[in-house]
């Protein structure tokens, strides 16, 4: 067997399990990334970390919000990505007291919880 067929061994196996998420997470990742993209725009002058924080965070929504609305095997890892990284964006904006670290934080902090109940 080549490297390729070992491979592809590995990650069927890496995803292979019963981990189930529900796609009860998808608005609020979609609600979430869209704010966090005009967060990352609105601090990208003044504070750069948080603009780099918001950025990751709403690629990651984007991801987990494909995942879970598609079921595909990732989909419960992705949710678990997902979660902590709102997690460490809300907390990031946390220390703004701009309006749109505000509203970044309450999208991130529900997002978090949704991508939470999503597992259970």
């Amino acid at each position: 067997m080549g490297l390729v067929g070992a491979g592809w061994l590995t990650s069927q196996r890496l995803w292979a399990d019963d981990r189930k998420v529900s796609d009860a997470c998808v608005k609020s990742c979609y609600d979430c990334a869209k704010l966090c993209k005009e967060c990352s725009a609105c601090c990208a002058v003044d504070r750069p970390e948080c603009s780099k924080q918001c950025e990751a965070c709403h690629h990651m929504c984007l991801a987990c919000a494909a995942a879970c609305e598609k079921q595909l095997a990732p989909a419960y890892d992705v949710c678990v990505a997902c979660e902590k990284m709102c997690l460490a964006c809300a907390a990031m904006c946390m220390k703004s007291g701009k309006d749109c670290c505000k509203m970044c934080v309450a999208s991130c902090t529900a997002c978090a919880e949704a991508c939470r109940k999503a597992r259970a």
